[in-house]
């Protein structure tokens, strides 16, 4: 380990520093200031990754950077594994304040190691009888980067509105708490790090609940013909024969989401939708959780399967398939002997878990080969595989559960980030534009087959309007984006081999079809945003986000020796980076 003189905090082995108290940040700041170091926060490490960190000396960025060690140079990166705390200011009003580096559920790939179901800030506050308004589709985050980057669930009813104060270090050093009320607030609110470091947020939550829904998957072409799978929704027109638009549908249901498969002959939308329930009592009826893939042998081969399905679609070459394929057959080991060694002991679970998945990849391995050697075959199977192959396209009957909010609103939980490592771009346009967007994009899909649709799917949900300047959904009650937005997850395998928002990258397409047909649009910061043409991105952000000026001049005044403003920033916001 490294320790400087005239710093408190020691800088690990993997490159990180772990501060204890608020007056360890406050030294490492003025540290970082007075050797003109950069400093950045890792939380659950789920935005892109040289979004989060410092960056890299060797000025050559991956978003494939592993989250267990910081990058090798002097500036500093945090992680605040050490403020997870959650304190009750007010248990009767359900006032709480919580550490910036609690997750809001159990993370199961914390790097960290220390993330459980019962530390977690959801799971504590169920305790209680409390809950927050909304979630996204996963909850492995720490409260604090949720936030910051204007994550939000599938609702345009509600949203992740509970935080109600921020206590934030600035770039000098200042610590303060900004209050909802404050000028500040909607600024810092959706900051991405560039304000200062948050130690800890103070939330207003709400009664807890229950969500009951269901999921079912239909028939999603423009011709189709009436039939038991046919779609509930008019995805493409404004609603007829007793089906809501897509624009009604998404604002009158509570929650929902749906996934969408456009490739030919494989058409389908998988549609999950829930609305608030009574919390379960005892001696009721007892919770059915919504599992994507159970937590079973047969969950565990069938999210394998699917990676091995992805694998081969995103990759080119049998050396580069075996290479990528080889750690997600380690991790379902790991993973398998994991569920059994609880009922088995260790040994015998590692024992059996071995034996299966080598089995399985023997039985595999020639069929891996001929679709490695031959790929033209499985992408002309590609139809008949998927609903092998994905369990989001299973078809009727529909799925129901009814269950603890904090366990089934994040329907994705139980999909393994390493098995179906999933990453996004997110698109957020005025919910107004469904109808024209959806048909723009399904013209493009005709038009451009397999280039354009990729072998992976499509998120298609709402989002509520906010008030913060940089939030994707910000509006000021008189704009387009006034009734909330409709959201495009355009999704990405990650174990493809190529990079996805560089020049003539698979996301440009989408980005230019909004582009081209005078589509207001908005992007997710933590997800993949544009990597090149950056003055020109920078320019987009500006005309879409009024107060986007006013958010980089307010960043100066905290930020003013710009130790959190990174290149990835500065070419991101100012379109190219500052001068030295």
């Amino acid at each position: 380990m490294t320790i400087h003189s005239d710093l408190t905090v020691t800088k690990d082995a993997d490159g990180f520093y772990r501060p204890s108290t608020e007056a360890e940040v406050i030294s490492l700041i003025q540290y970082a200031v007075s050797e003109q170091r950069q400093i950045r926060v890792r939380g659950a490490s789920h935005s892109m990754a040289w979004s989060i960190y410092t960056d890299p000396v060797d000025g050559n960025p991956t978003n494939k950077v592993s989250v267990r060690k910081a990058p090798d140079s002097d500036d500093l990166n945090l992680s605040l594994v050490k403020f997870g705390d959650l304190e009750w200011i007010d248990e009767e009003k359900g006032i709480i304040e919580a550490g910036a580096g609690m997750h809001l559920g159990n993370d199961p790939y914390d790097a960290e190691g220390i993330s459980t179901l019962e530390n977690s800030l959801l799971y504590q506050i169920a305790q209680k009888g409390w809950a927050v308004n909304d979630l996204g589709g996963i909850t492995h985050q720490t409260v604090s980067g949720f936030a910051l980057t204007g994550s939000a669930g599938g609702s345009t009813q509600y949203s992740f509105d509970n935080i109600v104060a921020w206590y934030i270090i600035d770039g000098t050093g200042t610590a303060r708490w900004v209050e909802a009320g404050d000028p500040h607030f909607p600024a810092v609110s959706v900051s991405m790090g560039l304000y200062g470091i948050v130690t800890k947020v103070r939330l207003q939550l709400v009664p807890m609940y229950n969500v009951a829904g269901t999921e079912v998957t239909t028939q999603m072409v423009l011709d189709a013909q009436p039939s038991d799978e046919a779609c509930p929704i008019d995805m493409f027109g404004p609603g007829k024969d007793g089906k809501p638009s897509l624009e009604q549908y998404l604002r009158e249901t509570p929650y929902t989401r749906f996934v969408w498969w456009p490739q030919k002959g494989a058409e389908r939308a998988v549609i999950w939708k829930a609305d608030r329930a009574p919390v379960s009592t005892p001696g009721g009826k007892p919770p059915v959780p919504y599992m994507q893939f159970p937590e079973s042998l047969f969950g565990l081969l069938e999210e394998l399967l699917a990676s091995v399905f992805f694998t081969l679609l995103g990759n080119h070459g049998v050396t580069r398939i075996l290479q990528v394929l080889a750690p997600s057959f380690f991790h379902a080991q790991h993973l398998l002997t994991e569920l059994w060694s609880q009922k088995v002991g260790r040994l015998l679970a590692g024992l059996g878990s071995t034996i299966i998945i080598l089995l399985v990849a023997a039985i595999l391995f020639i069929p891996v080969l001929i679709f490695a050697l031959f790929p033209g075959i499985l992408h002309a199977l590609f139809p008949v595989l998927m609903p092998v192959f994905e369990s989001m396209t299973k078809g009727n009957p529909p799925t129901t559960f009814n269950d603890y909010y904090w366990r089934s609103l994040p329907m994705d939980n139980t999909a393994d980030d390493v098995l179906l490592g999933t990453e996004f771009t997110e698109i957020w346009v005025p919910i107004s534009y469904a109808q024209q967007c959806m048909n723009l994009m399904q013209d493009m899909f005709t038009k451009g087959g397999s280039a354009a649709t990729g072998y992976y799917s499509t998120e298609v949900y709402g989002g509520a309007p906010s008030s913060n300047w940089m939030s994707a959904a910000y509006t000021d009650g008189n704009d387009e984006f006034k009734d909330g937005v409709i959201r495009f997850d355009v999704y990405w395998f990650r174990n493809n081999e190529k990079t996805p928002n560089e020049k003539q990258g698979f996301f440009q397409q989408y980005w230019d079809l909004f582009l081209s047909n005078n589509i207001p649009f908005r992007l997710h910061w933590g997800k993949f945003i544009p990597a090149y043409d950056f003055p020109f991105w920078a320019e987009h952000y500006r005309k879409m986000l009024p107060h986007f000026d006013d958010f980089l001049a307010l960043r100066a005044q905290y930020d003013p020796n710009n130790i959190f403003f990174t290149e990835y920033w500065q070419c991101r916001l100012l379109g190219g980076p500052l001068t030295k």
